[in-house]
């Protein structure tokens, strides 16, 4: 049950920011260590479709295609910022006559920098299995990706970075979250909340799924897989920007899901909401001295398992 566990957090985690932009692209490593630090990455760049978006509103809205291209060039502009994120995961498994229910509770705070591309995060993750919080801290450069746990620091070793250092890239692009709805862009709507323009869409089945894989099969075919056995029963993703500045102020993701792999039937229920804030206030991410001093953590062989 576990191991399900593990992967269907990662697998969800890519689905929501594939189709959003908000968390993380998890990369199903199954270390403690390194997965929850890909949780408040940002999304892929999918290919666009050729979808028409639906006509200007009388009101003077804009539509979904004219306020893709506005927060597209003003986050081109957008140097740094800092996400704060909340997700909850209630997943239920069943094997047979056995049912087992989980909770997943995780909060991230994060910031970026594009000159230099850097990352600074800290997660707050509650898993089943795990007795009270997991804290970590982490720092991700181009130099090297450090991760503070239980009070120590260690680097990851090089054959876990590329994928978190690829996740970072997208994550400091809020613009590449665009692509997304132009994928969908039949699917989407606007709307207004004060001060912010709201991106609404909502969709399920092949359109979710393809896009997760589009940008999971550049990093894991494994997870890849998996996803063709899901059934995303349902997912709406909000994206608000400011009338003014047209950067990006909050993101929220709604879905559900069911999936039958190996004699089991899992069902996942998942809720993330996401506030964009700080946008170029952050100037410099300075990661510690004792961080830059840490040994390379050594990684065990995984034990097989059936």
């Amino acid at each position: 049950m576990k191991k399900w566990t593990i992967a269907l957090l990662g697998a969800m985690l890519t689905v929501s920011i594939t189709a959003c932009g908000n968390d993380n692209a998890a990369n199903g490593n199954a270390n403690a260590t390194a997965d929850p630090a890909v949780t408040a990455a940002a999304p892929a760049s999918t290919p666009a479709t050729t979808e028409e978006a639906a006509p200007e509103a009388a009101t003077g809205t804009p539509t979904v295609d004219e306020l893709i291209q506005k927060t597209t060039e003003a986050s081109q502009k957008l140097n740094s910022f800092e996400l704060e994120m909340s997700m909850v995961q209630n997943i239920a498994m069943t094997q047979g006559e056995t049912k087992n229910e989980q909770k997943v509770d995780m909060k991230t705070t994060s910031q970026f920098t594009k000159e230099p591309m850097q990352m600074h995060q800290e997660v707050v993750m509650t898993m089943p299995g795990q007795e009270g919080e997991q804290k970590i801290e982490q720092y991700i450069t181009k130099g090297g990706v450090y991760s503070l746990t239980n009070g120590q620091w260690a680097k990851l070793p090089e054959s876990m970075t590329d994928s978190l250092i690829t996740t970072m890239e997208q994550s400091a692009s809020p613009e590449k979250q665009m692509e997304q709805f132009k994928a969908i862009s039949k699917d989407t709507k606007v709307t207004e909340d004060g001060d912010n323009y709201v991106l609404t869409a909502d969709v399920s089945g092949d359109q979710v799924k393809e896009l997760a894989k589009n940008y999971m099969g550049q990093s894991d075919p494994s997870m890849s897989a998996m996803m063709d056995q899901m059934n995303i029963d349902s997912m709406t993703l909000t994206y608000a920007v400011n009338k003014e500045t047209y950067l990006p102020t909050r993101t929220d993701v709604n879905m559900v899901m069911d999936m039958k792999t190996e004699g089991q039937s899992v069902n996942l229920d998942m809720k993330m909401e996401s506030t964009i804030s700080k946008h170029n206030e952050i100037k410099e991410i300075k990661v510690p001295e004792e961080a830059l001093k840490a040994k390379e953590m050594e990684i065990p062989s995984a034990p097989a398992t059936n």
